[in-house]
């Protein structure tokens, strides 16, 4: 289990254990009696339509059912998607969080020679100095882009979480439905920064650069960054991973609503010059 799983789990069990999630179940259970009671009010004066007051009854009753058991229903679609997500980790990196992973080695790695390798660099005159904030910035951007995901991951689910109940009974009301899908479509969203995350740490297990040990190893990272001392390239593997952590819940928005490839496709029309026209 990764540690965003733990740290939301935790979250939803103090949630839980309030009072907060009956208040909000009532809450949704009131708005979609009175929903029901407009669609039988508009099936009666359209001459009683039979059929419309059936399709909206079978409506009501079913998300009155979804609305009884929320707590389990949102628990169940959050624990399916994290079996997909750590069933893409114990195929590709032997279930271990390679994020956390190399968090841990390069904590390892700087307290045993990174002190040094900044009196190194110091020493050296302005570049040193240079070198020595290029090495204290990046190493800080990674634990805090690691920790800025996992409370955003908590912080994105538990508002998804509370305010369920009230957004899904709007669903069968007209004009105001959208808001349901739309909250739909950010659960689905929420959901795929689990698998993405997997995704991202399958991919860096396959390059063979999901330790410290690796990266040092190998020379360089993504055959590029040859001959920078270790401090350095650990530095440079470190910004690459933290920009990968950001990303993900962007490209996960991208991913559901199907903008990914007309993402891109702008990208390249708008930021790659155009060979100019002779006159």
């Amino acid at each position: 289990m990764f540690y965003y799983e733990q740290f939301f789990r935790t979250a939803l069990d103090g949630i839980d254990r309030s009072n907060i999630m009956a208040v909000t179940v009532q809450v949704g259970q009131v708005i979609l009696l009175i929903s029901f009671l407009v669609a039988v009010y508009e099936s009666f004066i359209r001459g009683g339509d039979v059929r419309m007051l059936g399709v909206a009854a079978v409506k009501y009753v079913g998300l009155g059912l979804v609305l009884l058991g929320y707590a389990t229903v949102f628990r169940d679609v959050n624990a399916t998607f994290n079996a997909f997500a750590n069933f893409i980790a114990n195929n590709t990196t032997g279930g271990a969080d390679i994020f956390g992973v190399w968090m841990s080695d390069l904590a390892t790695s700087f307290n045993t020679s990174g002190f040094e390798k900044l009196f190194e660099l110091i020493a050296g005159g302005y570049a040193g100095l240079i070198g020595a904030l290029f090495i204290i910035v990046s190493y800080a951007i990674y634990p805090l882009t690691y920790a800025a995901f996992c409370f955003f991951y908590s912080l994105y689910g538990a508002i998804l979480y509370v305010l369920g109940p009230v957004v899904i009974s709007l669903l069968p009301s007209f004009g105001v439905g959208s808001m349901a899908r739309v909250y739909i479509i950010n659960i689905l969203t929420f959901h795929f920064w689990g698998v993405i995350y997997s995704i991202l740490g399958a991919l860096i297990t396959a390059v063979n650069l999901s330790t410290v040990q690796q990266v040092l190893d190998s020379g360089g990272f993504i055959n590029g960054f040859v001959g920078l001392g270790q401090a350095q390239l650990l530095g440079i593997a470190s910004i690459f991973y933290s920009l990968s952590i950001a990303v993900i819940p962007f490209l996960a928005a991208r991913i559901i609503r199907g903008e990914t490839f007309g993402t891109i496709a702008h990208f390249v029309i708008n930021k790659i010059p155009l060979i100019p026209r002779r006159s």
